[in-house]
């Protein structure tokens, strides 16, 4: 079975979006200085790479500082946890700019450290990840609103693209992935929605060797790109 190299991707979409959407619900909303706002939500995911359940808890102050936590758990898989800590403020009329610290683990292997800033306005939101030591390259991500270009589009609309060094461990060219995402979140907390992809996944090639009449083959791990599709129903709260 080929193993999807999602679940990073995902944890940065939860990451990006809820502490985004957050942010701005504290600058239309305004809290006392030592008060403390939450956010947090689970999903379930259904689609052509496999059935999994993701969540997220986030923690913010009025001063921009937040603390999240987030998690996937892939059927046959490994579970992935991730969290981020930094701080995001208004610098200009709906321009937010943060940044912070991020770790990656996957649940029996090493944890991955990364610093991370970012710029978001209604329009387009842009993070920069840059891993703090020798086992990680820099990851791109970019977030495009529609709803700011199609204000009267009645569900929630976005493009994001990610860019990084591809999964080959030799490689040393950069991939890309694009999501195409609608959602529909209602007041009582319950959202759906449904995303189509074009991502790198890690494939098998088989390589024969010849030499003075003899031969013998191997398999290679190789990036592909496919085109994946998966629908999610969750809750946030």
């Amino acid at each position: 079975m080929l193993k999807i190299k999602k679940m990073r991707y995902l944890i940065i979409l939860i990451i990006t979006l809820s502490i985004l959407v957050g942010q701005k619900s504290n600058q239309s909303n305004p809290i006392s200085e030592n008060q403390i706002g939450m956010a947090s939500g689970i999903f379930a995911n259904y689609g052509t790479a496999g059935m999994e359940v993701d969540g997220y808890f986030e923690v913010q102050t009025q001063s921009g500082l937040f603390l999240e936590s987030s998690g996937i758990a892939q059927l046959g898989e490994q579970m992935t946890l991730n969290t981020s800590l930094g701080i995001m403020n208004e610098v200009a009329p709906d321009i937010l700019m943060g940044g912070g610290y991020s770790n990656y683990l996957e649940i029996n292997n090493e944890v991955l450290h990364e610093a991370f800033i970012g710029l978001s306005s209604n329009l387009i939101s842009g993070v920069a990840f840059i891993g703090l030591g020798s086992e990680l390259s820099p990851n791109y991500l970019t977030t495009l609103n529609l709803n700011s270009i199609f204000p009267n589009l009645i569900f929630d609309s976005s493009v994001m693209l990610i860019m990084s060094k591809d999964i080959d461990f030799w490689s040393n060219e950069f991939g890309y992935d694009i999501f195409f995402n609608i959602s529909k979140t209602y007041g009582s907390g319950l959202s759906f929605g449904y995303t189509i992809s074009s991502e790198r996944y890690e494939d098998e090639e088989t390589i024969t060797y010849n030499k003075q009449g003899y031969s013998k083959t191997f398999k290679i791990p190789v990036t592909a790109q496919g085109t994946f599709i998966s629908l999610f129903i969750g809750w946030t709260f």
